[in-house]
């Protein structure tokens, strides 16, 4: 599949760069990302660009997983990362942590679903969300984007060790009126 950039007046989401390696390492440095993302630990430099060389190109290239950069314009610095992994029909994503806070990775998400949704991509109706309990940062994304809460349960996708912890877990249909549902637990 052909790589497919984004661009609200927001966000640009392009493709992780070679250029962006160091950035990615940095970001992945944060103990937060140790504590609920799946990414190596500790993380080295070798990683992002296993990251941006492989992972990605490889990604698009099958359909099985697309992955952007988020950049609040075109040519800017590497916000952060969001991806669809499509097999299963569900997002994931991270903020360097001096760029939370603004908005950019919920324009991101909105980005992504309306993209989806709109090119009836994959047949993909609805798309699923989760986080190791106690992310609230990613709950609040997926809230304030319209997913509704579904519930706790183990992971979907395996933690590094292998393990599948408890993670709370969303879905957004393409039919939902993207307002902020109640019931989420942060």
């Amino acid at each position: 599949m052909d790589r497919v950039d984004l661009e609200s007046h927001r966000v640009v989401l392009d493709s992780p760069l070679a250029l962006d390696v160091d950035d990615i390492t940095r970001y992945c440095q944060d103990p937060l990302f140790e504590r609920f993302l799946t990414v190596p630990w500790p993380y080295h430099r070798s990683d992002a660009e296993h990251f941006v060389n492989d992972h990605v190109p490889t990604g698009w290239t099958t359909g099985d997983e697309l992955t952007w950069a988020i950049r609040a314009e075109r040519g800017g610095a590497l916000l952060g990362v969001i991806g669809l992994r499509v097999p299963t029909s569900d997002v994931g994503f991270w903020m360097g942590a001096e760029h939370r806070g603004r908005g950019h990775m919920s324009e991101a998400l909105r980005l992504v679903a309306d993209w989806t949704f709109s090119t009836d991509f994959a047949g993909i109706r609805e798309i699923g969300w989760e986080c190791l309990v106690g992310n609230a940062a990613s709950a609040s994304v997926a809230r304030h984007c319209g997913f509704r809460f579904t519930g706790e349960a183990p992971s979907r996708v395996a933690y590094r060790d292998g393990s599948h912890p408890a993670s709370w877990q969303g879905a957004l249909r393409d039919t939902d009126d993207r307002s902020p549902q109640p019931g989420w637990p942060a």
